[in-house]
């Protein structure tokens, strides 16, 4: 049993790793798409965006699990961080309330990667560890549960690009730079070793 739930997490890694572009680019779109419907302005209401609110209110302890995470993966990457705070807008939780102290740019994106795939880790784990544990339906069906809820939370959010946008314009020539050289490392990665172990 303990040999099949390190080969489990070992084949889960590989996967998360492989499959953290799809789920970042598909769990984006999806609230990208909700934003879009949402209403620009909204006195008489709590929310710009009900549906938005609602499903964010539905997965809450996947975005608390990866706002968690977030926080610690910063932390040890030395980010500014001044604490969490909750937006009434779409009611969802903001880590980057400091974006006048930015990191560099390599930093930060590096900090959003490793948080990003620790994230979709913690998700897929909780997708198919139950099962190998022998888990009654109840457990399974609340990791499962758990497990959509961080999927879903796993996308690109206004903080992210907030903070990233006052790391450029802070270090605009460097910066640049930094972008490009992170983002061709990241092809390089995927080409490589992500998308090749699946060849």
């Amino acid at each position: 049993m303990q040999y099949d739930i390190v080969t489990m997490l070992a084949a889960n890694l590989v996967f998360s790793i492989q499959a953290a572009p799809a789920v970042v680019i598909v769990a984006t779109l999806i609230r990208s798409l909700m934003l879009l419907s949402g209403k620009k302005r909204a006195f008489r209401s709590w929310t710009r965006n009900a549906l938005l609110s609602a499903l964010t209110i539905i997965f809450l302890p996947g975005m608390i699990i990866n706002t968690g995470v977030r926080y610690a993966i910063c932390s040890l990457f030395r980010i500014d961080l001044e604490g969490v705070a909750a937006g009434s807008t779409y009611a969802e939780l903001n880590l980057f309330l400091k974006v006048d102290s930015p990191p560099r740019v390599a930093v930060l994106i590096s900090a959003l990667f490793v948080s990003t795939l620790v994230s979709i880790f913690i998700g897929f784990s909780l997708l198919f560890l139950p099962v190998v544990l022998l888990a009654g339906m109840p457990v399974i069906l609340l990791c499962w549960y758990l497990s959509l809820s961080v999927l879903f939370n796993s996308s690109l959010r206004g903080g992210d690009v907030s903070l990233l946008g006052a790391a450029l314009r802070k270090h605009p020539g460097k910066g640049i730079v930094e972008l490009i050289l992170a983002l061709s490392l990241l092809i390089v990665f995927y080409s490589f070793f992500a998308w090749g172990i699946g060849a």
